[in-house]
């Protein structure tokens, strides 16, 4: 897997590359926490080329979610590819996590 990312405005943009699973958990992890602890007031991950995700992915995405909801920051996902947002639906994680489109509606969705 691999992890770029990005300011935008302001918000700041996780480019991921692979599969988010049990094995690679920690990379993620690590990258997100490193946001956070700079204080990002909105976390957009972008998985449009993230091919599979299994039940640790999806268990780290809904903590990782709590934990910027705990310091009154938001994270949003983006362009999940229609295998990976499956499975997400199968798990009712579009009811914790707001997903979009584009990065514009995430970025207008942090101003509303």
């Amino acid at each position: 897997m691999e992890i770029t990312q990005r300011a935008v405005k302001d918000a700041t943009v996780l480019d991921v590359k692979g599969d988010l699973t049990y094995s690679n958990r920690a990379a993620f992890k690590t990258a997100v926490e490193q946001v956070k602890n700079r204080n990002c007031l909105h976390l957009i991950v972008n998985l449009e080329q993230v091919r599979f995700l299994d039940s640790s992915g999806l268990g780290l995405l809904v903590l990782m979610s709590q934990s910027f909801k705990l310091q009154n920051a938001k994270f949003s996902l983006l362009k999940p590819q229609s295998y990976v947002r499956e499975i997400m639906s199968l798990a009712n994680l579009p009811k914790m996590i707001p997903i979009y489109e584009t990065e514009g509606d995430a970025l207008t969705a942090r101003a509303a």
